[in-house]
């Protein structure tokens, strides 16, 4: 099989309904027989009974469609355990809000199957964008100059590197969970089934650590549906209220502090000076208070940051000074990006 979708889902009804059946009609480019789409769900009972309300059945009868049930809610562990049960050579991550972009899953299989031979070839990005922006909002990748959660980069009309950003990504199947000379899945923040929160920037940074590439794909965006500023009022920095319409973020899923895994992820990449370069955007952009957390931070990240200690080619500040990143502009012509 070429490619599966893995989507996490956690009390996502309507929404996922609509992800799914985007899913399916931008596979059939692939052809169907090519690809699957694999939920693993740990929606709280009641929401997880409702499931087959929303999905369409048929496709699970045909083996397109698969759902699997995890019992504690852990974005991170969900989306390993997608991707372990997933058959593709490929696996590519969205969402369980998502509109899938024209011909956007064709892209990136082509994309892949083009660099098949290239040993450091890690993720390959789509643009995101969100359903109440205009296209022209779409990102690739997250400006790295000051700190490496901030602010959102460009959209390229060509292929390059990129420094990181979230989904939707393609990889490697064996390569993402592969913890000999891959990139070892979600490392701490599945190990301690963290709350939401800092995934993206630890499976975005650590390829670059060991020595692979992360690529921007010009294709059509994935749209991600919400949170839409002016209905879903955020009660304190960093969380959003589950809508009217079943719409949900991560923010309380999880053990540990919410948010915590940023901190954790920047002591598991870079260490302690990494974690002092981020802490201002931190403390900003979530209401964390670093320093009450700094120890505890360490202690989750400690067991992945020997594993990364003993496996990477450069370190977190050889990367900042070194920007491999901008060593890999085919054309070196940016799309115009309106902000």
């Amino acid at each position: 099989m070429k490619a599966s979708i893995i989507i996490s889902n956690r009390n996502d009804l309507a929404m996922l309904s609509v992800t799914v059946r985007s899913c399916i009609e931008e596979l059939k480019p692939l052809g169907l027989e090519n690809g699957e789409i694999v939920i693993c769900d740990n929606s709280d009972k009641e929401i997880y009974k409702k499931l087959p309300s929303v999905l369409p059945i048929s496709y699970i009868r045909e083996g397109l469609l698969s759902v699997y049930r995890q019992d504690f809610p852990c974005l991170f562990t969900a989306r390993e355990t997608a991707i372990s049960k997933a058959e593709g050579d490929y696996v590519i991550c969205l969402d369980s809000h998502m509109i899938v972009g024209h011909n956007m899953i064709l892209d990136l299989v082509n994309f892949m199957d083009s660099k098949k031979d290239d040993l450091t070839l890690g993720f390959a990005h789509a643009p995101i964008n969100w359903s109440h922006q205009h296209e022209s909002n779409a990102r690739h990748d997250r400006d790295m100059s000051e700190n490496e959660l901030g602010p959102w980069g460009t959209a390229y009309d060509h292929e390059r590197t990129i420094t990181w950003k979230g989904m939707p990504w393609i990889c490697r199947r064996k390569w993402f969970l592969d913890k000999e000379t891959g990139l070892g899945g979600y490392g701490a923040l599945s190990e301690y089934k963290l709350s939401w929160g800092g995934g993206d920037i630890l499976i975005g940074v650590k390829p670059w650590l060991l020595g692979f590439k992360n690529w921007a794909v010009p294709c059509s965006p994935g749209t991600h549906i919400g949170p839409f500023p002016n209905i879903d009022s955020a009660e304190k920095p960093g969380m959003v209220k589950v809508t009217s319409n079943g719409y949900r973020l991560w923010s309380t899923s999880g053990s540990g502090p919410p948010l915590i895994g940023y901190l954790v992820s920047c002591y598991v990449l870079g260490g302690d000076s990494m974690m002092r370069r981020n802490a201002p955007i931190i403390n900003e952009r979530f209401g964390i208070d670093v320093r009450q957390y700094w120890l505890r931070a360490r202690m989750y990240g400690r067991n992945e940051k020997a594993w990364l200690d003993k496996r990477k080619v450069m370190t977190f500040e050889q990367l900042l000074e070194t920007k491999p990143w901008d060593s890999h502009d085919r054309q070196g012509n940016l799309q115009s990006v309106a902000v």
